[in-house]
C-alpha cells in the first residue's frame, strides 16, 4: 500500500508543485516550441509590483474569511437543528444539501440569470417597492464580490452541514444528559459541551474552506469575470487570465505558487492549533 500511494502522491501532487515552481522561475509562454528562458525571481517581483495582483489577492483573502465564517456558522447551526427529531428535519437536509451536488459552472450561470437586471430578483424587489430600477448586482463593483460570496454559501452550506452532521452523532450522550440535569442551558450545552466534543471536526471543515476559498476560480470566472473594474478579481483568475490569455506561464505559476503557499500556512496554522487545544 505504501509504494501506490507514494506514486500517486508523486504524480498528482508533487511533481506538478515542483514543475509550477520551476516554471514560475521562467519565462515561457507555454509552447515548447518558444523555449525556455531562466528569469530567477523576476516573475515573483512582477506580481510584487503589480497593484492588479495585491487586489485579487485582497478579494482572495476576504473571500476565504467571509465564506469560512459564513459556512462554518450556517452548517453548525443547520446540523444541530436536523439533529434533532423534529418533523421535516429529513426533508431540510435534503433541500439544503442539494446545491452541493450541482456543478459550480452550473450554479453561477443559474444565479446570474436569477440576479440578471430582468431576473427574478430584480422583478421581486421593483413588485415590493424595495427597488425602483433594476439593479446591476455583477455589474456594480460595490455588489458583485460581495454576491458571489452569497452564492458560494447558498452553494456548500449543505456540505458542511453533513460533515458537522456526522461529527454530532459522535458526541456523548452521557454528556449532554448531565448537562440538562445540571440545568445547562441551549447556548451553554453547545458552547461548553458540543462544540469542545467536536473541535476536531470545526478545525477539518474549516481548513477546507479554506483551502477551496483560495482556489476559487469557476463561479467568479462564470459569473464575473473578475470583473467589474477587477472587483471581484481573485487570485485563480488572475492567474487564468496570464497564463492562457496573454501566454505568461511564468508569472501565472508564481502567482500558483502564492495559493500553493497559503493554503500550506493554513494547513500548518490549523495542525499547531489544534495540538495546543488537545
Amino acid at each position: 500500500m505504501v509504494v501506490p500511494s507514494l506514486a500517486v502522491f508523486l504524480g498528482l501532487i508533487a511533481i506538478p508543485i515542483v514543475v509550477v515552481g520551476l516554471v514560475s522561475l521562467s519565462e515561457w509562454t507555454g509552447f515548447p516550441a518558444d523555449g525556455i528562458r531562466w528569469l530567477g525571481i523576476e516573475n515573483y517581483r512582477t506580481i510584487a509590483g503589480d497593484d492588479i495582483f495585491w487586489r485579487a489577492l485582497r478579494n482572495t483573502l476576504l473571500f476565504t474569511g467571509l465564506t469560512t465564517l459564513f459556512l462554518n456558522v450556517i452548517g453548525f447551526g443547520v446540523a444541530l437543528l436536523i439533529s434533532t427529531r423534529v418533523r421535516g428535519t429529513g426533508l431540510l437536509r435534503a433541500v439544503i444539501f442539494l446545491p452541493a451536488l450541482l456543478p459550480s459552472v452550473l450554479v453561477g450561470l443559474m444565479w446570474q440569470r436569477v440576479l440578471d437586471a430582468f431576473g427574478f430578483v430584480n422583478q421581486i424587489l421593483q413588485w415590493l417597492g424595495v427597488a425602483d430600477q433594476p439593479i446591476f448586482f455583477l455589474g456594480d463593483e460595490q455588489w458583485a464580490l460581495w454576491v458571489i460570496i452569497g452564492v458560494t454559501v447558498w452553494q456548500f452550506a449543505g456540505y458542511d452541514m453533513i460533515l458537522y452532521y456526522a461529527g454530532l452523532q459522535s458526541v456523548d450522550r452521557s454528556m449532554l444528559e448531565a448537562a440538562a440535569l445540571d440545568g445547562a442551558r441551549t447556548p451553554a450545552t453547545v458552547f461548553r459541551v458540543i462544540i469542545p466534543s467536536i473541535w476536531h471536526i470545526v478545525g477539518v471543515v474549516a481548513l477546507l474552506n479554506i483551502i477551496g476559498g483560495l482556489k476559487i476560480f469557476d463561479v467568479v470566472f462564470v459569473m464575473t469575470r473578475g470583473g467589474p473594474n477587477r472587483s471581484s478579481e481573485v487570485l485563480a483568475t488572475y492567474m487564468f487570465e496570464q497564463g492562457f490569455r496573454f501566454s505568461i506561464m511564468g508569472v501565472a505559476s508564481a502567482i500558483a505558487v502564492v495559493i500553493v503557499v497559503l493554503a500550506v500556512i493554513a494547513s500548518v496554522a490549523r495542525f499547531r492549533l489544534a495540538r495546543r487545544l488537545v
